[in-house]
Formats: structure tokens, sequence, C-alpha cells
């Protein structure tokens, strides 16, 4: 970000004036990185924020989320407008196209994908094409808006790239958040029952929160309606108290007095039994799903609480009491709820706390906290926590509130907080330490435990990266004519660790490359990677070059996160790559499949099993018959898949052996190559006899409760066979039962 401000400052502003044009928005990009790290966290939005930040005048720097990603949006738009002329004189952009219909496609396609996981670049289209046929918006012949669709979505796919059209013809999105401001600049335009209706719907699920909060923050009218659908819908209350409460929206008197009567039917409504509805992700993730759900707790306290964090006028408070009261919470609940009342009207009134909410507040941060719970590993995959429980409802709030007052309190005030912070989700905790922080109030002590790990762990990683960068510069020579600069997208250097599959490892996998297997073997299977993929080794050399003549720790971290990007189209060997790769390369290749990184050895084959003409420099009998019991079964049955597949004429007779083999090595093997080339099974015979092996550790994942259920299962490791009912292999110390 900081290069493109400073690009922008030495092309646009005067020599004198650049140190506070660019002192100004480095001020901007700190806060914004406080505020709105998840964005800055995406590649294309941080590129699209620094242009915005450099564009605007001192004044008219955007303040919110909201309104920050809409200006990326149009700016985006604009910025193409002035610059069409000398853009992509080879593929003209149509002249009827307008930024207008820019900005309406962009709309079109975020809410396509708000609603649909990746729908077909046809349906974008014709989405396209009927809103640019809609006679309300821009009316135009179907001819005609069937091309300027085109071009919508060409301009939001390869000249902006924020809605991407992958490798399988699908619309995708670079990032969630670009879908969710289209459908917040939607709710500002739409009716008012349109927009009501859409958010009945929206708050049953948690994925379009997101969405809603930047709706709230481009129009006002969104919390009109929130507070409309409150009236049937508690979820819609709650959204709106919290959205006033974090400033993104601004409620007014009467607003205020609205929600204020709905949170109190929704304390009453809880103490009369009223049910609590499930509430998180329309489609929970596979693995820890309790992480996502956002179900509130029973009873009358989360109403409470949104109350008391409301920023309320002092004639409205007697009515907030009120509510606390009614409520009939316990002692304890009562005066936190008091406590935070306090804080948020200090805060409100810009006042100092009185003698006695600094006293009720005292006793509030001394209230006993949780045990800490213990993980206990129940086996070699499963582990349970036991004992601990959960932070007292409302306390962390009332120590965010506590440490914007810490100054006003008794001494003990900051241990107190720091350790209630201790006990917080980690977002609300790092929130309580900056404010402790500012204070003058020693955080660091958080990291106790694990900053030494830390220290070793970034050691290592620059290492790593030191060392990985040195085999990538062995590949070509220095080129005084500095071929391959690009320095800026370091495309040739990420397409190279993108065929290796780099993002993707385990990070231990990397390591055990660069610590066991030796720089002899990492740079022949690196020359050999780049010439199957037809990457310009000296392009990369050149950029591997240019990374490591940078000294600064950060800056080189930032580059290298940039390399390791994962490319929009994953890169393919080249056809013929038997021809392409020497005896040697291939030779060199096949090694790294006895390397001790399984990061070497899976890219090594996915190269390997593309040789196809028959003629390579091994025996394919040899490597078929080879023992490989000493290995993991999932390496072992690389060798046997490379040698099928490059078998020649003899491959359909060596994969009908290996998949009716009494080897499970063997069948693993005829599994693994016929999901990676599906055209050598044909009519489907060997995955169905594959599904309903009675091995367990043999069928694919989704086969594993397949009928005729498996008789056994056979450990990857030790090759021993197991019961069903057998979690940990007790013939070894690793294997384990393979998981449904």
């Amino acid at each position: 970000m900081d290069s493109i401000l400073v690009a922008c400052a030495e092309a646009r502003i005067p020599r004198p004036d650049r140190a506070v044009f660019l002192a100004t928005r480095r001020a901007w990009i700190k806060d914004a990185k406080k505020e709105h790290a998840d964005l800055l966290a995406v590649p294309l939005l941080a590129a699209l924020l620094a242009l915005v930040c450099a564009n605007a005048p001192d004044a008219d720097l955007p303040k919110g989320r909201a309104a920050l990603l809409h200006r990326a949006v149009e700016q985006s738009v604009h910025r193409w407008e002035r610059l069409r002329g000398t853009l992509a004189r080879a593929r003209p952009w149509a002249p009827a196209l307008t930024t207008g219909m820019l900005l309406d496609g962009f709309v079109t396609l975020g809410r396509l994908l708000d609603g649909e996981a990746t729908p077909p670049a046809g349906r974008a289209l014709e989405s396209l094409t009927g809103m640019l046929r809609d006679p309300l918006r821009w009316a135009m012949p179907p001819a005609a808006a069937g091309e300027v669709a085109d071009h919508v979505l060409r301009f939001w796919d390869e000249h902006v790239a924020v809605f991407v059209v992958n490798g399988a013809g699908e619309l995708t999105a670079r990032s969630k958040v670009f879908a969710e401001i289209a459908t917040a600049m939607w709710a500002r335009s739409c009716g008012a029952e349109e927009l009501r209706d859409w958010l009945r719907h929206a708050l049953v699920h948690t994925d379009s929160d997101g969405a809603i909060a930047l709706a709230a923050g481009l129009d006002s009218r969104t919390a009109e309606a929130l507070l409309d659908v409150g009236e049937t819908q508690r979820e819609a209350t709650l959204m709106v108290a919290d959205l006033a409460a974090r400033g993104v929206v601004t409620l007014c008197d009467g607003e205020l007095e609205r929600a204020l009567d709905q949170l109190a039917d929704g304390a009453l409504g809880a103490l009369a039994g009223e049910p609590v509805l499930p509430r998180g992700p329309g489609r929970p993730p596979e693995f820890f799903p309790a992480l996502w759900d956002k179900t509130r707790d029973a009873g009358p306290w989360p109403f409470v609480e949104a109350a008391c964090l409301l920023a309320l006028p002092s004639t409205s408070r007697r009515r907030r009491a009120d509510l606390v009261e009614l409520s009939e919470l316990d002692d304890t609940a009562e005066s936190i709820a008091r406590a935070l009342c306090a804080l948020t009207d200090a805060r409100t009134d810009a006042a100092p706390l009185g003698e006695a909410e600094i006293d009720a507040l005292r006793a509030v941060l001394a209230l006993p906290l949780p045990q800490d719970s213990e993980m206990v590993q129940k086996g070699r995959r499963s582990w349970e926590m036991v004992g601990g429980s959960r932070l007292t409802p409302g306390l962390e709030q009332v120590a965010l509130g506590a440490a914007e007052h810490l100054g006003e309190l008794p001494d003990d005030a900051g241990e107190h907080v720091f350790a209630l912070a201790m006990h917080t989700p980690g977002y609300v905790a790092e929130r309580i330490y900056a404010v402790l922080a500012r204070a003058g109030f020693d955080t660091s002590r958080r990291w106790a435990n694990i900053a030494a790990q830390l220290r070793d762990w970034a050691s290592g990683a620059r290492d790593d990266r030191a060392a990985l960068l040195s085999d990538v510069m062995s590949l070509h020579g220095p080129c005084p004519d500095s071929t391959g600069g690009d320095f800026w997208s370091l495309t040739a250097l990420g397409d190279l660790l993108a065929a290796t599959g780099y993002s993707d490892s385990p990070a231990n996998e990397i390591d055990r490359a660069l610590a066991h297997d030796s720089a002899a073997e990492r740079r022949a299977w690196l020359d050999a990677m780049a010439d199957a993929y037809g990457i310009d080794k000296a392009a990369v050399a050149t950029q591997a070059r240019h990374l490591q003549q940078i000294t600064a720790p950060d800056a080189l971290l930032d580059e290298w996160l940039v390399a390791g990007t994962r490319p929009l189209v994953k890169p393919s060997p080249i056809p013929g790559i038997g021809q392409v790769l020497t005896d040697a390369q291939q030779t060199a290749l096949l090694a790294c499949l006895e390397a001790d990184s399984s990061w070497m050895a899976w890219s090594a084959a996915n190269v390997l099993i593309n040789l196809e003409g028959g003629r390579v420099p091994w025996d394919v009998q040899e490597l078929f018959d080879r023992d490989m019991t000493h290995w993991p079964r999932h390496r072992a049955a690389l060798f046997h898949a490379v040698a099928i597949m490059t078998s020649g004429d003899r491959r359909p007779s060596l994969l009908a052996r290996a998949a009716s083999s009494e080897s499970a090595d063997h069948r693993v093997a005829a599994r693994i190559l016929i999901s990676a080339v599906p055209r050598l099974d044909p009519n489907g015979s060997i995955v169905e006899a594959l599904r309903r092996d009675a091995d367990l550790s043999v069928r694919p994942k989704d086969a594993h409760q397949a009928t005729p259920a498996p008789t056994h299962w056979s450990c990857n490791h030790c090759r021993t066979v197991q019961a069903l009912d057998t979690e940990d292999c007790p013939g070894c110390d690793d294997g384990v039962r393979p998981r449904p």
C-alpha cells in the first residue's frame, strides 16, 4: 500500500508537498489497519483502498467501512472512464457502455453471488442482460443488451478482477466483502417493502450480517427498516442496537424509543419462555461448526445488555432502568447491567464517572473469574476440553468500557481489566489491550507464554524463505537486461510457487524439504518443475534476486505474500512434457517421490503422471512391484500410480491389476490415479469396485458409509488390519482409523 501511495505522490504531488501528503495518508492507513484489518488482508482490496486514500483530498478521506468500500468501487469505475480510450485498444470497449451500467452491473453480479455460491457465467450474463433490458433501468434492445452485458462482465472479471470467472466457468468473488457491498448498494436503492422483506429473510442466518451492516452504514433507511422488522423478529432489534452501539448507525430519539420498547418486549418474552431460534450460517462449515453458531443466550440478558450499551439522552435513561428492573436479573447480572449503563452514559456525555459509579464498577471488576479449562487427549487425534466455565455475560463489555476510564479508577483496576481480557474472545481482548496500552498499562505479558515460540518460528520462517530464494536463484544466472522484472506482481516466481503447491502445503512439509532434503535435490526439482509448467527460469531467478536484496523483514514478508498468493487460474503442466523434460529431469522428479518432504513428492507426482508417451528412463514393472511398505501408504501409492501412468500400452492391464490386487497400497494407487485422471475408468467400474472395498482405508471418503459396509481398516503406517471399532492402531504409534 505504501508503494502505491509513494507512486501516486511522485506522479501528482509537487515535491515540497509530498511529505505532508504521505504523512497524512500513512496515518489514515494506520488507523484503517486497526479498524478494518480484515479488509486490508485481501491484497486486491488493500490496493483499491490505497488508491482511494491517494485520490481523496485531506478533508474527504472516507470514514467507516461502508463508505470506504463504496468509494473503492465507484473510483474503479470512474478511473476506467477517464482512461477508457487508452485501454485494450485491441479489444475496444462497447461505445454504449457507461459508468452507470458498470455500477448497476456490480450490484447485479454481487447480488447473484450473495444468493448463490458459484453461479455459472451464463447465468451471470443472463442477469446482466435482464438488468440492461429492464424498461425501468436502461431499456436496451435485446442484441445491444447482450453485447454490453459481455463488456460489463469483462470489466469486473478481467479489468478490476473482483468478480472472476474461474476455470470451471463459474462466477466467483475475490472476497465475500465485494458481494456484501454490492448487496448494500442494492439496499440503498430498493423500495421500502423490498428492503424489509430482504431483512426478514437475511436475519434468519448469519451469512448476510456483513451486508446488513454495510447497508446500514450507507443508508439510514436500513436502521428504520430493521426496527420495522423488529416488531416481529427479535434478532432485528438486537441487530440495530448492536449497530448503534458500534457507531455504524446513529439513531434519532424516536428510533431510540422504539428500540427500547422492542428490547423491553424481548426481555419480557424471554421471561415468559419464548423459544430462541438457532442462528448461524446457512451452510455450517464441516469443521468446528459450533464456532460459527451465533444463537443468543436464553433469558432476558441479551436484551438488557443491548439496552445498556445504547447511547441514550438523559430523558430516556429512566426507561432503560425500568427495563433492567423488570428483567428479574440476579444480583450479579444486575450489578453488571448498572455498571454498563454508567460506562455508556459517561461516554455519551463525555463526562467522568461519579464516586458511586466508580465503587460499583470496582465491585464488578472484582467478581470471581471462571476457572480455566484443560485440554485432555483422549486418543491420537481426539482431544476434549475438561472443566472451566464461561465468563459471566456482560463482563467483557465492562472490561472494554473500564479500560477507557483507567485513570479514574483505583490503582488495581488495570490488573482486573487485564485479567478479564484474558478470558474474552480474541477480537475483544485485542481491543481491550489496545485501550489499556494507550492508558500506559503494560500488556506485553499476554504473550509471555508464546513469545519465545513465535520468535523461533519467525526466525525459522525467514531462514526457510532465504534458502528457497537461493534455490530459485540457481535456476538462471544474473541477466544484465533485467529480464523478468515484473517486480510489482512477481508473476513468474508466483507461478512457480503455485506449480509446487506452496500455498497449499503444510508449513512443516516445507520445513522438511529445506531441513532434510539436499539443496541439489531441491534445485533439480525446481528446475524440472519450471520447465514442466513452461515458466521462464530467467524471470524467476531475477525476481528471487530482487527479493533477496530486500533487507527489512516486514517488507520482505509483504513481497513474499504477494508471490505466494494463489493465482486465479491454477497452472497446469504444458502439453507434451515428455518431449520437454530431459531424461535427467524426469529421473530427478522420480527421485522426489522418495523425498523426505511430501511437498516435493506430491508436486513431482503431479508432473510425472503427465508423462504418457510410454518412454521413460526407468523400469515401469520394477517401480510397480517395488515393496514400499516402509513408507506411509499415501506416499507408497505415488510410486505405483506413476508406474501405471507411465507404462504406455500396458497401462490398462497394470491399472486393472492394481485395482484388484491383494495389496491395499496398489488399490489406493488405483483410486488416487483415477481421481486425478478420470478418463482411465471410462465406465466407472473400477471406481465402483473401490467404493465397495472391504478395507475402509481403500475407499474414497464419500463411500465410507456405502453398502456393503466395510469389514475392517488397515493402518496406513504399519499396514496392520484392525476392527472397525478400533480407533488407534495398536501395532504402531501413529496409525488411526480413517476419518469418515
